[in-house]
């Protein structure tokens, strides 16, 4: 049977955001190694911005896999209140009795506002929420994992 980029179905759509997050995922990775870091970790330059961009991105797409794999309909993760809403999206994996650490919470949470009114696309950020990377890939990895479990598990 062809599948149609059209389908409704949940675990189409699944795959194809769990793919993409990871392409999004190697990405950042590349550009990583090129961030001026200050002594803390945290980048010292703007020009770090396009690694945000991809990691949140990133976020939004393992936490949709996630949600679709629970059985959320892609329609569901279209509505405006959770369309790019990072912490929307966390919330309602939460709902599904999901255990998201506390540290990737923290980190979706300060990545939202960002995220949502597409800042890291559109405008020039003062004070961004930029943590150090290191911290980020524990985060990605966590939502990977949510990824696999089926729509019969939890």
């Amino acid at each position: 049977m062809k599948v149609s980029p059209d389908t409704d179905d949940p675990i189409y759509w699944a795959s194809v955001y769990r793919l993409t997050a990871v392409n999004f995922r190697l990405s950042a990775e590349v550009l990583a190694p090129n961030l001026e870091l200050r002594d803390d970790g945290s980048p010292a330059k703007l020009t770090a911005i396009p690694f945000y961009f991809l990691v949140s991105h990133a976020i939004e797409l393992f936490l949709k896999s996630a949600l679709l794999k629970r059985g959320y309909a892609p329609a569901d993760l279209k509505r405006l209140e959770s369309r790019h809403n990072l912490r929307a999206l966390l919330e309602l994996l939460k709902k599904k009795g999901l255990p998201v650490s506390t540290e990737a919470a923290s980190i979706i949470e300060g990545l939202s506002p960002q995220h949502g009114r597409h800042l890291l696309r559109y405008h020039l950020l003062i004070n961004p929420f930029m943590p150090p990377p290191t911290v980020l890939w524990p985060v990605l990895d966590e939502l990977l994992l949510l990824t696999r479990i089926s729509t019969h598990g939890r």
